[in-house]
């Protein structure tokens, strides 16, 4: 994830309505619930054929790495996680110079897709299990990835009087299942995209703020190069 910040003037005359005019930034949530009255036929599943496909991974020629689809998880579907570039990007963070299986201590043995969420065309959300083992110990490390790609979140800083206040939006989130508030942030559309041109949409699109691409300031640029300059929110799961 990449962090920008972007810093704003606030007028007296602005002040004195600031909070009020917060809330207006906030999105609005409206909910229509409908009664509907349905049945549900129970059927027996019927088996269906394993999918799998076979990586040979230049870092571990001798070790073919097999790649499963969950059960219930179409061809077409299991075609699509193999092939995104969230899939090829993992695999080839783990086999980069500080990647996990750059100095051999380490095996990818099965892949497991469990899920695939499409945005459009294009794959959003991946879910699947790595079967990674320290030949050492003999023991599996912890392996389950939530793929969903690069993503931009903006610090919006306001002074006002010699207060500086931040803006932040409040977004219904189901995972954590209550309200939370957060900073604007929004996914690229694809591995190239325009960090600052996401960051100044998602920013108008959230609360109503329009922001000038030239303006913001990568926050990230500033980390240590060995971070490779981004930051992983949650690098136990998320990639």
């Amino acid at each position: 994830m990449t962090l920008l910040m972007s810093r704003a003037t606030v007028s007296s005359s602005m002040s004195m309505t600031f909070s009020r005019q917060l809330k207006r930034f906030a999105p609005t949530l409206l909910i229509h619930r409908t009664a509907r009255n349905f049945s549900v036929k129970m059927a027996t599943e019927s088996p269906t054929r394993s999918l799998i496909h076979t990586l040979n991974l230049p870092s571990q020629l001798d070790q073919p790495v097999s790649v499963v689809a969950a059960p219930g998880l179409s061809d077409t579907q299991f075609k699509n996680a193999i092939e995104s570039s969230l899939f090829k990007q993992w695999l080839k963070n783990i086999q980069t110079e500080t990647g996990l299986l750059a100095n051999g201590s380490m095996s990818l043995t099965q892949v497991l897709i469990q899920g695939v969420d499409m945005f459009g065309k294009r794959v959003g959300f991946l879910k699947f299990k790595a079967d990674i083992i320290d030949k050492e110990t003999g023991q599996k490390v912890p392996g389950i990835v939530f793929a969903r790609g690069p993503a931009v979140a903006v610090l919006i800083i306001l002074e006002s009087e010699g207060e500086n206040y931040v803006v932040l939006t409040e977004q219904v989130r189901v995972p954590v299942g209550r309200l939370v508030l957060e900073l604007p942030a929004g996914m690229l559309d694809d591995d190239n995209g325009d960090f600052a041109g996401t960051a100044v949409r998602e920013v108008e699109e959230e609360t109503g703020i329009h922001l000038n691409a030239q303006d913001m300031i990568d926050l990230t640029a500033l980390l240590d190069p060995s971070t490779g300059c981004r930051v992983f929110p949650s690098p136990r799961e998320c990639e």
